[in-house]
């Protein structure tokens, strides 16, 4: 049964934004603007939501992400959250081991339901082995959670920001449409079960990168980035940008959630779906112009908490997808990289 539409009451926290989570991310074009501005020369390749440094002789890596409420209850946000907030340092292969809260809190009965969402999102960081030492908060009548985080290298020091190779077959670890599915519950078009997938996919920790690039297997993994507000596209062209290789997807062979093609065809989308697409168009060229609509916005659907797009070496795909999680049980291989630098194209199986 669907609902009516969200009606949030004086102490609702998703009532208070237009849009959630990584749909409010700035377009791909501010954002390569301000790396510039911060001194990036190449902002196509150096634009990345990990910082990496050296004190004192120690490698450490550090992000910080915040997001707006991506879902109505408070303790799955504050726990998104988190899981949103920890996956960047997962991506390159990275473990988190202390965080700061940015916290933008509402005025009014809403600050209690704050308070449950930060109080999840400090429990879930704790799970996975990240310790909050402090943060800073300010009144914003617009709801927004997250943190910094400070994370240290795996045991082979390896990092997985760049490195992919041609022939790498490319593994997407969780299915995508979870933009589609938060608006469409926003708009009163699926109920609470069909958005519970979406919120179980964001949930499911992106934390088994770390452990597995540790073992044997894990030297079969050559890059990984996570997919996040860009779309499963933007991010797919930002590694191949940074590995100098090129990628043919196989639209068939991307893994969905269920309900997300037949809402994107009515025509549910998010806000970000217009600057996702035109940041993709030109390298996709007539692969992407060529498919219908519905495709279109879920390639370039924007995810909170997403999954991890790993490059492996093809003879080891199927055993590194057998190794993952139950909770990323929808992993598949959907493409490979080639040699062809930039050319990206969408195939057909």
């Amino acid at each position: 049964m669907v609902n009516q539409g969200f009606q949030g009451g004086p102490g609702d926290l998703w009532s208070l934004t237009p849009s959630g989570g990584c749909a409010r991310k700035a377009a791909p074009s501010v954002a390569h603007e301000f790396a510039l501005l911060a001194g990036n020369a190449d902002a196509e390749s150096f634009m990345s939501d990990v910082g990496l440094a050296d004190l004192q002789g120690h490698t450490i890596g550090l992000t910080v992400d915040f997001i707006t409420p991506v879902v109505p209850d408070p303790v799955d946000y504050g726990r998104i959250a988190a899981a949103n907030a920890l996956s960047d340092l997962y991506a390159v292969g990275m473990i988190p081991r202390l965080a700061l809260a940015v916290a933008c809190v509402p005025d009014g009965r809403a600050a209690s339901s704050f308070a449950r969402a930060l109080a999840a999102g400090v429990s879930y960081l704790a799970e996975h082995g990240c310790t909050l030492v402090g943060g800073h908060s300010v009144t914003d009548p617009e709801p927004k959670l997250g943190f910094a985080v400070v994370g240290v290298p795996n045991q082979t020091g390896r990092r997985l920001n760049r490195g992919a190779r041609p022939g790498d077959a490319l593994i997407l670890t969780k299915p995508i449409g979870v933009g589609v599915l938060t608006s469409a519950y926003k708009a009163g078009l699926i109920g609470d079960r069909e958005l519970r997938a979406a919120i179980e996919t964001m949930l499911a920790p992106n934390s088994f990168l770390p452990a597995l690039i540790e073992e044997p297997l894990g030297e079969s993994i050559h890059a990984a980035t996570d997919v996040t507000g860009f779309g499963l596209l933007g991010h797919l062209k930002e590694m191949c940008t940074r590995s100098a290789v090129g990628a043919d997807i196989t639209v068939q062979s991307v893994p969905v959630l269920p309900n997300v093609v037949e809402l994107a065809d009515r025509g549910v989308s998010t806000s970000a779906f217009g600057s996702n697409l035109k940041y993709v168009e030109a390298d996709f060229g007539a692969s992407l112009a060529s498919l219908p609509r519905a495709a279109q916005v879920v390639l370039t659907d924007p995810q909170t908490s997403g999954g991890l797009l790993l490059f492996v070496s093809p003879e080891a795909a199927d055993e590194i997808i057998a190794s993952l999680p139950e909770a990323l049980s929808a992993a598949s291989v959907i493409g490979r990289a080639t040699a062809a630098r930039g050319a990206l194209r969408l195939v057909s199986s």
